[in-house]
């Protein structure tokens, strides 16, 4: 995995990508390879288990917004070891969650109505 030192510059979000639909033969090395074409990369990895083993997802960080659109136009879509992937902004959980929440719980249910109603 590559990764830049600096906190301030990973934290701010700002060209971090998300891939996922990955296939489980590519390493850290591969999706580097594969990204570092659209620019300066600060951290590089895909998601493994205990046992070392591919998720199938991963993430990029790029220096600038331009390089992760650029990036993100690209691959999305594209096949990657015979597997399309999906490429795309990463949205931190607690966004995440903030957004769903507007959406969450629209439906009730009412039992016992009068048949007039």
């Amino acid at each position: 995995m590559w990764s830049h030192r600096d906190p301030s510059m990973r934290k701010s979000g700002v060209g971090n990508i998300f891939i996922k639909n990955l296939d489980k033969s590519i390493d850290h090395k591969a999706l580097y390879d594969t990204f570092s074409v659209f620019g300066n990369i600060l951290s590089c990895k895909v998601q493994t288990d205990s046992s070392n083993q591919s998720l199938g997802f991963g993430f990029v960080h790029y220096e600038k917004h331009e390089e992760a659109e650029q990036a993100i136009q690209k691959v999305n879509g594209m096949l990657l070891n015979a597997k399309k992937v999906y490429v795309g902004h990463f949205i931190p959980n607690h966004k995440r969650a903030e957004t769903q929440g507007e959406s969450r719980f629209t439906n009730i249910y009412v039992k016992n109505l009068h048949e007039s109603v």
